[in-house]
């Protein structure tokens, strides 16, 4: 488990334990004892991981080892994944998201808006980011917690407003918006992973407004970590939140009552983009970009999505970031009699999805910067039996979020997984085995 950087403010070195290095991975840069106060060089860059190294390393009492920030993703195993390289749920995820990586650089030759001058996939100077506090390792604030929670009830009576008002008057209160976008920012900006905990909890069916308020949430946080400034920010929380504004006009409740829904119930859903598109386009007040976010939330990479199965550059930035977040709240909500998967199947999903062109890799990874591979609210179980609640991420290390023991068998109570040596997720559970846990627990007194 990767344990701190050597030099938190300016070495591109992080400790990991030889127990988790990846066999067979060449270097990119040398390796060097993260044990001793001078720099020890242990392999050079060009040099491949092998298991015989790994031995060598035990027998000369070397238990870590620093290496550089570009090789750390590829050098460190995935959760639950050994270094035998045994067959399982770690090891799939741990290739899909290796062909994640490698779609994102194949990409970065083949669509230069994501590298020119002024593209919203860039960190300026301008990004909301640099507005939003730092990782917290500790837990959230019951008042900032509550205070979240209310606001988010508030918003979302508004929101049922605003739909409302576009149905009866095709007019909308643009000071309403400006101030619901204002206060979701000052959430975004105080506590990202609280925003993002309130942003993605599973939306009860045919409920529109909740779901595009949650989605609306997410892909801002999303947009932040991709570095968007609070403008575009904005615009693409408009376009979430009125994407759905079509669906009103068509008889959803039918076609999303059960599964599987039928051509023509389909065909019924897959309207409702465009007849959003044609009720934003009669108020001049929404601006174009949020209009189009609107409109090809659907829109899928890889040209199966819906209305006119646009694909790659055929569908705005702004809007495949919605798409991403839309999709992740989808996923994890239940449908009918078919219960939402859970938050970790979700991004396993999303991620297995954009390694095959269906999704935008780019808002995939900011999607686990923002959530976690085990995003935020999880439970999980860690590698020495307990259970723990996923409260923060750390960003771009998507597998080692910050957690909260379940139990005081351990004495801290909060743990950032990024920075402990011995504990590490092993694999995500449901409510459901939570409760069996904690019963069987108690039937023997423990």
């Amino acid at each position: 488990m990767v344990s701190k950087a050597a030099d938190k403010k300016t070495s591109p070195y992080i400790a990991l334990d030889i127990d988790r290095l990846r066999i067979g991975v060449t270097l990119q840069a040398p390796i060097y004892d993260a044990e001793a106060e001078k720099n020890i060089l242990l392999l050079a860059r060009g040099k491949k991981i092998t298991k015989a190294y790994i031995e060598s390393l035990k027998k000369r009492g070397i238990h870590s080892v620093r290496v550089h920030e570009r090789d750390l993703s590829n050098l460190m195993l995935a959760p639950g994944e050994s270094q035998q390289g045994e067959p399982g749920s770690a090891r799939k995820l741990n290739r899909r998201l290796n062909q994640l990586r490698a779609t994102t650089s194949r990409r970065k030759q083949s669509e230069p808006e994501t590298r020119s001058s002024g593209s919203p996939w860039q960190i300026q100077t301008s990004s909301f980011l640099h507005q939003v506090s730092p990782v917290q390792t500790s837990d959230y604030s019951p008042a900032l917690q509550s205070k979240y929670h209310k606001q988010f009830e508030v918003m979302t009576k508004a929101t049922s407003e605003i739909y409302r008002q576009l149905l009866i008057t095709t007019t909308i209160s643009m000071s309403q918006i400006d101030n619901m976008t204002s206060v979701s920012l000052a959430q975004l900006s105080d506590d990202l992973d609280l925003f993002v905990l309130e942003g993605t909890a599973p939306v009860e069916q045919g409920n529109l407004c909740r779901h595009s308020l949650q989605m609306s949430s997410l892909a801002m946080a999303m947009g932040t970590q991709l570095g968007l400034n609070r403008d575009a920010l904005a615009l693409l929380s408009l376009g979430c939140l009125l994407h759905d504004v079509g669906m009103t006009k068509i008889n959803f409740q039918s076609a999303v009552s059960h599964e599987p829904v039928s051509p023509i119930e389909r065909l019924e859903l897959q309207k409702h983009p465009i007849l959003t598109y044609d009720l934003l386009n009669q108020m001049h007040e929404i601006p174009m970009i949020s209009r189009m976010v609107a409109y090809q939330i659907h829109e899928r990479c890889d040209g199966s999505g819906y209305p006119r199965g646009q694909q790659g550059n055929q569908i705005h930035p702004l809007a495949k970031i919605a798409a991403v977040a839309d999709e992740y709240i989808n996923l994890v909500s239940d449908h009918g009699q078919t219960s939402g998967l859970l938050p970790y199947q979700a991004a396993e999903k999303l991620i297995f999805d954009a390694a095959h062109g269906k999704h935008d890799v780019q808002a995939v990874r900011a999607l686990l910067q923002s959530i976690s591979l085990y995003p935020v609210g999880s439970l999980v179980e860690l590698n020495n039996g307990q259970q723990a609640q996923v409260i923060r991420t750390n960003r771009q290390y998507y597998d080692t979020p910050i957690v909260k023991l379940l139990d005081q068998e351990y004495e801290e109570e909060v743990v950032n997984l990024l920075v402990h040596d011995q504990l590490r997720v092993v694999r995500a559970l449901s409510q459901a085995e939570l409760q069996s846990a904690f019963t069987q627990a108690q039937e023997i007194g423990v």
